[in-house]
């Protein structure tokens, strides 16, 4: 774990630091301080701090976290109740900074909790889509056509983990990986969105321009 001082975040691992230069970058460009943020795949909020931090509007943001806060089959060996604590500490602590700002966490399978987002009328409310969740091809693909109903026109979306896979050289899995899934979202959503190129091999990037 990270040393910290009191009252200050801590995280285990940093899976996202690398993208902070990338993302700086994109957000300044594309969408200079959004105010609402859907969040797919949290863990222990270190994007979600920066995000606290760095993207939303000094007078006020919100951000919803979509998390089982269960681990899928590459968080093997962690212990997923610590994650949740510390995920639940490190936002608890950066909000006490910015109260201004408001995190809604939404604990449960992704396509349930967007599911009910949408039922609740929140079609077109956000300005920005990450989707970090499972990684499996066909829960990426149904985490993007839920997600996409959830943004307005104009909102930007990331998709993490591009080119990961758990496979060895030589024995991917095609179904285990998000690329395919975000590449067949893009192929079939090519009329209403815009790709961005962006310096991330590892990430997508892209507009929503039309509904």
């Amino acid at each position: 774990m990270e040393d910290s001082r009191p009252g200050e975040a801590t995280f285990s691992v940093d899976w996202f630091s690398r993208c902070i230069p990338a993302w700086t970058a994109l957000f300044a460009a594309h969408m200079p301080r959004p105010r609402r943020i859907l969040e797919i795949g949290a863990f222990e909020g270190r994007a979600t701090c920066f995000m606290l931090e760095h993207l939303l509007p000094a007078e006020g943001g919100e951000i919803h976290c979509i998390d089982t806060w269960e681990g899928g089959a590459e968080h093997s060996g962690i212990p997923m109740d610590a994650v949740a604590r510390r995920f639940r500490a490190n936002v608890g602590a950066v909000l006490a900074r910015l109260p201004q700002h408001q995190v809604v966490s939404h604990r449960g399978l992704s396509r349930h909790a967007l599911g009910n987002l949408l039922a609740q009328g929140n079609a077109g409310r956000f300005d920005v889509l990450y989707v970090d969740g499972s990684h499996q091809a066909p829960d990426v693909l149904e985490d993007l056509v839920l997600g996409f109903r959830l943004c307005r026109v104009g909102a930007l979306v990331i998709c993490d983990d591009y080119q990961w896979q758990r496979q060895k050289a030589g024995q991917v899995d095609v179904l285990d990986t998000p690329k395919i899934a975000i590449d067949a979202f893009t192929t079939i959503y090519r009329r209403r969105v815009s790709l961005i190129d962006w310096p991330c091999s590892y990430q997508v990037a892209f507009r929503k321009s039309g509904d």
